[in-house]
């Protein structure tokens, strides 16, 4: 997924994070895993019943259709932020972004070989 829509969004979140906003970071984070995952899904051929990016990290039914191995890091990408805009427990939705975005990648250029 060199260069793709769901790698430059996350270039992005790196820059936005870079200045300090790190709500927005977090929402671009999600975005990018989304890409990936609907690029994951386009290429396999899997239909993704018109569902937006946020909905592809949370169905349930799409999950069953992606390693198991991205699993951890998009219940923490779902996680709900508390009343004082903070995580009940400290990761990094970027590295969670990363994660799937790799993984994702891996798992494509494994059924292309």
């Amino acid at each position: 997924m060199d260069e793709s829509l769901a790698v430059l969004e996350l270039e992005k979140a790196q820059q936005t994070r870079q200045k300090g906003n790190e709500g927005m970071a977090r929402v671009l984070a999600r975005r990018a895993a989304g890409m990936a995952i609907r690029e994951y899904l386009s290429k396999l051929r899997i239909d993704q019943n018109g569902l937006s990016l946020n909905a592809l990290i949370k169905d349930e039914i799409v999950r069953k259709q992606l390693p198991d191995s991205t699993h951890q890091a998009l219940d923490r990408l779902t996680t709900r932020i508390g009343m004082d805009f903070q995580y009940p427990v400290d990761f990094d939705l970027l590295l969670d972004a990363q994660t799937v975005i790799e993984v994702l990648s891996i798992y494509l250029g494994e059924k292309n070989d």
